[in-house]
């Protein structure tokens, strides 16, 4: 029999915990400790990576590429994944001021970098053409061979497959809960909860706190990823991004340091604080009322450094 590799074995470990918090105005909620699952390759990135290196190791790709801005979670998580499994990285960036500026990096492209990952700045209009951008074209023609490109965020079909795995161990951790909440980048981890519900055969809601301006667009880009969101209750509360990505606000940071410090759970400033300090203002406001189970995915982030 083969030996596993390293990247199997990460898979083979216990899954991540549920932890109980006190009740809040007559709801009881719980969190899944995804940010447990890794110290890098961490929370929904190692979901949503899980498939993704593994269909890249099986069909004897060399080199990883993926796009993200300077605070990316996933280019992060890519890059360390990729280490691990003697792949090559490419990160292709946003914000091409940063080029020759390494002294404005974010301590995340810093790490990423020291993963080996080869780290390529675009313009705001190169990025947003990705994969049709002149400037990734070249690049990745001068390669020797072509890498396996995986999407801002991670969020394809396995990085689905990979998040509706946290429902299948959910089913043996707890009784159905009423609601899930998760933190929303670009849809796939919302995605992938909503197809694990279907499966499961649950009532559950999904509720999904984009972190982003105008993440109204998320409506559209999650029902193009999930094949059950037709099947499932779910829904976007848009108003907790705090001011955009990469920002927050005195409400949302003192929420997120107190939290911290009651519950010794660190919460980062990009996703979690927002989904966190959303899920006690939507009870405050009666959208989930007395009587549910609330459980709250606690998506990682924490790898970056940025914490609250």
């Amino acid at each position: 029999m083969k030996k596993p590799s390293k990247w199997q074995r990460l898979f083979c470990q216990k899954t991540t915990t549920v932890g109980q918090l006190a009740r809040y105005k007559g709801v009881n909620i719980s969190i899944k400790r995804d940010d447990l699952n890794h110290k890098i390759i961490q929370g929904n990135k190692l979901r949503k990576l899980k498939y993704n290196i593994e269909y890249a190791l099986k069909n004897n790709y060399t080199s990883i590429a993926t796009f993200g801005g300077a605070w990316s979670n996933h280019v992060i998580a890519t890059a360390a994944a990729a280490h691990l499994c003697h792949l090559s990285s490419i990160g292709f960036i946003r914000g091409h001021e940063l080029k020759d500026n390494p002294h404005k990096w974010s301590q995340t492209l810093a790490q990423a970098q020291q993963y080996g990952m080869q780290l390529i700045f675009l313009s705001r209009l190169e990025y947003k053409k990705k994969y049709q951008a002149q400037s990734v074209k070249n690049h990745i023609a001068k390669l020797p061979s072509a890498p396996y490109l995986i999407p801002e965020g991670g969020s394809n079909q396995l990085a689905i497959k990979g998040v509706a795995d946290i429902i299948v161990e959910l089913n043996q951790q707890v009784n159905e809960p009423t609601h899930i909440l998760t933190a929303c980048g670009t849809g796939g981890t919302l995605a992938g909860l909503i197809d694990g519900v279907a499966k499961a055969s649950w009532q559950t809601t999904v509720i999904g706190i984009p972190v982003l301006k105008g993440g109204e667009y998320l409506q559209q880009e999650i029902e193009t990823l999930s094949t059950y969101h037709h099947k499932v209750k779910w829904q976007l509360y848009c108003a907790y991004h705090a001011g955009g990505y990469a920002k927050t606000s005195k409400v949302v940071l003192d929420f997120a340091k107190k939290f911290s410090h009651d519950t010794q759970i660190p919460l980062d400033r990009v996703y979690t604080s927002k989904s966190f300090y959303a899920a006690y203002d939507l009870i405050d406001r009666g959208e989930i009322t007395p009587g549910s189970h609330l459980i709250i995915l606690h998506t990682g982030g924490l790898q970056g450094g940025v914490t609250a």
